[in-house]
């Protein structure tokens, strides 16, 4: 049943969003602004909040965290440049293609999702598992990207310090350090911090209504890619979990992460241009339409399978 709400709520929320934007309320620039304090603002607080959550004589399984993530982000392009070939991926977009494969929207829809599912302490969890994220989108994944459209690309170090790196390395430090925040930080945190699900979702919401039905579903390798995306990653995350924990809770959290549709930021990253980003707002788009119905059919096979 809670699945069922949560998703009610997910779906309500990104209608309204949806409803917005068509009335010129909720525009592409207002988005794009809402976006930016998203991800600089309100998930970082929210990341903050939810390590206070965690007992200090949990540092083992954060460690097994960090370092499990950071090895299966570090086999994405591997996998990636398989699944591209596989599927017959056009040269000229085949690193968006990539970029499917290996950017999942971990926070705009996977933070609510997990929120709802496993408590708030996933979040922080699943941030320190997806750590090495915002290290492969800066690096190989913008790589890739400028590669599509014959451009040269430049590593700019700056690019990792984004807030959500940094609130993740904060995130590690509290429950290192033994550090309790005071109420008088904790609470604002998580005040500000609780507005990131419904603003997330409201923002999907008016973005998925910025594209014609037609060139949503035009595209028939994504409906491939989906599927990849949504629900063999997932899968491929649980078994490779299982191998390095017995706990059911941090595998299906962790799996469900990964399931979620593609990131908002291939998105972001290719529209400067006109092929790559046409592609990779579609993909997003779409997956986040087919992750409606794959989102409880995860939860329920992750039930069956874990119990969790």
């Amino acid at each position: 049943m809670t699945i069922v709400v949560t998703m009610a709520k997910l779906l309500f929320t990104m209608a309204v969003g949806f409803y917005l934007n068509r009335k010129n309320i909720l525009d592409q620039e207002t988005s794009k602004k809402m976006s930016a304090m998203v991800v600089n603002f309100t998930a970082p607080l929210l990341i903050i909040s939810s390590a206070s959550q965690v007992a200090g004589d949990n540092q083992s399984v954060i460690v097994l965290m960090l370092f499990s993530g950071l090895f299966l982000y570090l086999m994405f392009p591997v996998l990636s440049m398989v699944v591209a070939r596989l599927v017959h991926a056009p040269s000229d977009c085949r690193g968006v293609y990539q970029c499917m494969v290996m950017l999942a929207n971990t926070a705009f829809i996977g933070y609510p999702v997990v929120q709802a599912l496993y408590g708030e302490s996933a979040i922080f969890y699943t941030t320190i598992f997806n750590f090495g994220y915002n290290v492969l989108f800066y690096t190989y994944a913008s790589f890739l990207l400028d590669r599509d459209a014959g451009q040269a690309s430049r590593f700019e170090p700056k690019r990792l310090l984004s807030a959500g790196l940094l609130a993740g390395i904060a995130a590690l430090i509290i429950p290192f350090s033994g550090i309790s925040l005071p109420d008088i930080i904790l609470q604002p945190c998580s005040f500000i911090g609780s507005i990131t699900t419904p603003m997330s979702m409201l923002i999907v919401g008016s973005n998925m209504a910025n594209y014609p039905i037609h060139d949503i579903f035009s595209e028939k390798k994504i409906y491939i890619m989906a599927f990849i995306r949504l629900l063999v990653m997932p899968i491929l995350t649980a078994v490779y979990m299982s191998f390095l924990t017995k706990d059911p809770l941090l595998i299906c959290m962790t799996s469900m992460t990964i399931g979620m549709p593609v990131g908002s930021m291939v998105a972001m990253a290719s529209s400067k241009y006109e092929k790559q980003g046409r592609i990779g707002s579609i993909s997003v788009v779409m997956t986040t339409i087919c992750s409606m119905a794959t989102i409880p059919v995860l939860a329920v096979i992750f039930k069956l399978w874990f119990g969790v």
